[in-house]
């Protein structure tokens, strides 16, 4: 997911009569600029909840032009939790890699 900068996206949510088990997550900063930087977030709110400052497994974590950050995770959650994005640059891409649970 190539979000837009600013704004708090979903990622991905757990289906209904699902859990799943989050391994990890990567942000690749695709600005070909020497020195421009991306800092992003990450929020994981259970069963549709707001998302508040306890949600946040990442926050404003920097990821250098041309490079990815690589979370490993082994979260589990629940029917209906969300994983939510948001970067100051519309040059970060998310990808979350995991398994869901029947």
């Amino acid at each position: 997911r190539n979000p837009s900068a600013n704004v708090l996206n979903t990622l991905y949510t757990v289906p209904t009569s699902n859990s799943a088990i989050i391994s990890s997550i990567v942000v690749a900063n695709l600005d070909e600029a020497a020195n421009l930087g991306g800092a992003f977030r990450i929020a994981v709110n259970t069963s549709s909840a707001a998302v508040s400052n306890a949600s946040y497994i990442a926050y404003s974590v920097n990821v250098p032009s041309r490079d990815t950050v690589t979370l490993t995770l082994g979260v589990t959650l629940n029917a209906g939790s969300i994983v939510s994005v948001n970067a100051n640059s519309s040059l970060l891409a998310f990808s979350a890699f995991g398994t869901e649970v029947y």
